[in-house]
């Protein structure tokens, strides 16, 4: 095995970030979880709880499982090279090694069965791995655990370690901080993590693990985005038992003492204040209205319809992603209508350039008779869909409403009058030749997996809308008419829950096809 350390030259550098960028290609990738299911069984920290491979049972309901949920990101035989993967930065694991980042046994163990189960079912934060907590019941993610560990052979012939066991948490204290600071430095923290805790150390565009995959370090200071938890005993357990595989390695040379104070100097500075809580699974409900619904998203009818916090995850890390959107939706005899806000310090409003990327959001929606998680998991894969599981995607654009209000500002100022003539000297007005027949800021489209992302024609363009930037946030409304006669559009006419959800791309960090923020499958229920 390889070691942890793994460190690359600047030159060798330039090569890596060239192929690494040939691997984000478009796509609308989008996730999903499901309803809750009931705990069946009680995860103990003994190292007996490494089973083996489970009953035959087990076996086919985990392969059912990772087919359906799995495979696309971490492929069909565990290589962490599915379908998915051009889209997705840190890349899904390989299963093959028994290489674990997260797990309660000492560096070099194997993980206990409930270290895997639990990352399933808590997912990872600031990846692309998402919480399945609320899709999967417990022996389904148990069946899962079985699965997973028959791709490495290593199961097979050994047996995790004993846990670690962190002990009582001792208080935080001015004099813990400063000790931990000291450690910090004797340590070579900052080498990886900056002085600061963000990031930005002198070896972090220089790391891989053991997949020679580039490796991304986080900002220690965001708890939104802290893999594997911001609590102290979170943080002491990472301490203690490395991230294997990744240059993240174990600092149990250290006394218990001296990594209690390490804790304490790192939890001192991560700022809780830019804490958003969202939930990765909810139920979303439409309010009904006898109001007439209006493109506007500062409308006084928005004022009292309640507002749904959706988790979002992400793609391709980042150091301050967008980690939720806020859904609002009304409904009256005729229309249906959605409202989403979410934050973004800056508004990018314009793509005609190659060094330009605009913000956006889509919304997504399984078409057909579908409930989340029954049946067998029959739902559409998360990712557009797939083969007779299509789907219905409605996305606004902020370069498409700067250009319909571009327009619109100079139609207004010229009063009518033929400004092509007697501007442009008879040629074709530039705003009006960015997209001339344009009028709606928000395109319908429909997929049927990787690939298959195809506008609606244009006669069957039935979404309008408007979006408007306000203080650091993005306000977008979609309506659409309740009835509509094409067979590729969502249904809102139907007694079960709709499942949709979201994908936002910030144009801050050039995002761009399947580059973005998304969120997993909800439930909409409408009156």
């Amino acid at each position: 095995m390889k070691p942890y350390i793994h460190y690359r030259s600047p030159e060798y550098r330039s090569v890596r970030r060239f192929f690494l960028s040939s691997l984000l290609v478009t796509a609308l990738i989008l996730g999903f979880t499901g309803s809750d299911g009931g705990r069946l069984y009680a995860h103990t920290d003994d190292p007996g709880d490494h089973k083996g491979h489970g009953s035959q049972t087990s076996k086919t309901i985990g392969a059912t499982v990772y087919k359906h949920m799995c495979t696309f990101c971490h492929g069909e035989d565990g290589n962490g090279g599915g379908k998915a993967i051009d889209y997705l930065y840190p890349w899904p694991r390989d299963f093959r090694k028994g290489v674990f980042k997260h797990r309660s046994t000492p560096s070099g163990s194997l993980p206990l069965d409930s270290d895997i189960f639990k990352t399933i079912s808590k997912g990872i934060k600031g990846t692309a791995m998402p919480a399945w907590g609320s899709a999967l019941t417990d022996d389904e993610t148990q069946a899962v655990v079985e699965y997973i560990k028959s791709f490495s052979s290593r199961f097979q012939t050994e047996k995790p370690k004993k846990p670690i066991n962190p002990g009582p948490i001792p208080p935080t204290t001015p004099e813990s901080i400063k000790k931990g600071e000291q450690v910090y430095q004797e340590m070579r923290c900052s080498r990886c993590h900056g002085t600061d805790l963000k990031g930005g150390g002198t070896m972090a565009d220089s790391l891989y693990d053991i997949w020679d995959h580039r490796v991304f370090v986080y900002d220690l200071t965001n708890p939104n985005i802290n893999k594997f938890g911001y609590e102290k005993r979170d943080l002491f357990m990472t301490l203690t038992t490395g991230i294997d595989g990744t240059p993240m390695k174990s600092f149990s040379h250290l006394t218990d003492a001296e990594r209690w104070d390490l804790v304490s100097y790192v939890r001192s500075k991560i700022q809780m204040d830019r804490l958003q809580k969202a939930e990765y699974e909810i139920d979303l409900y439409s309010k009904t209205t006898d109001q007439k619904i209006v493109n506007d998203p500062e409308s006084p009818i928005w004022k009292d319809v309640p507002s749904y916090d959706v988790q979002l995850i992400a793609l391709n890390a980042r150091k301050n992603p967008i980690n939720r959107v806020r859904f609002q939706s009304i409904v009256n005899d005729k229309e249906v209508a959605i409202r989403v806000v979410w934050d973004d310090p800056t508004a990018n409003r314009t793509s005609s350039r190659h060094q330009d990327f605009k913000d956006a959001i889509a919304l997504e929606f399984a078409l057909g008779d579908v409930l989340l998680h029954t049946h067998g998991h029959n739902e559409p894969f998360f990712g557009m869909g797939n083969r007779s599981k299509p789907v219905n995607i409605w996305q606004w654009r902020a370069d498409w409403q700067s250009e319909i209000e571009t327009k619109e500002e100079l139609e207004y100022a010229t009063k009518g009058m033929d400004m092509d003539v007697m501007i442009f000297g008879g040629e074709v007005n530039p705003v009006e030749s960015l997209n001339p027949f344009r009028s709606v800021p928000i395109e319908e489209l429909n997929a049927e997996g990787f690939g298959t992302l195809t506008p609606q024609p244009k006669t069957k363009q039935n979404i309008i809308g408007q979006g408007i930037w306000k203080e650091g946030q993005w306000h977008v409304v979609f309506r659409r008419s309740l009835k509509s006669l094409n067979k590729w559009d969502v249904k809102f006419i139907k007694k079960q829950p709709i499942l949709i959800a979201f994908a936002v791309w910030d144009g801050a960090y050039q995002d761009r096809n399947g580059r973005k923020m998304v969120s997993m499958w909800q439930r909409l229920n409408l009156p």
